[in-house]
């Protein structure tokens, strides 16, 4: 079976969209936390990644926690989609 892929909107390479999991940073605040697992849609030829609107609520809400009370310093988390679902 040949599924079709979204096309990515992005590059002019004609790569496809495809689900993967991705490690997403924020180093912009005191403390750099590091996300890793984060759900996403890669392009296969380009290699830009877009997340859902979900995940990037999430994303941030991770990311605002981690700040809390911290000098500076690096955090290490992985993604649970389970909390946007219970976001919801």
């Amino acid at each position: 079976m040949n599924e079709q892929r979204p096309q990515c909107a992005v590059c002019n390479l004609g790569g496809h969209l495809i689900d993967e999991f991705i490690t997403e940073t924020d180093d912009t605040r005191t403390v750099i936390v590091v996300v890793r697992r984060v759900p996403a849609l890669v392009c296969d030829r380009c290699g830009t990644t877009t997340v859902t609107d979900e995940v990037a609520g999430e994303l941030a809400r991770i990311t605002d926690a981690q700040q809390g009370g911290a000098v500076s310093g690096t955090v290490v988390v992985d993604f649970d989609p389970r909390q946007i679902a219970a976001a919801g």
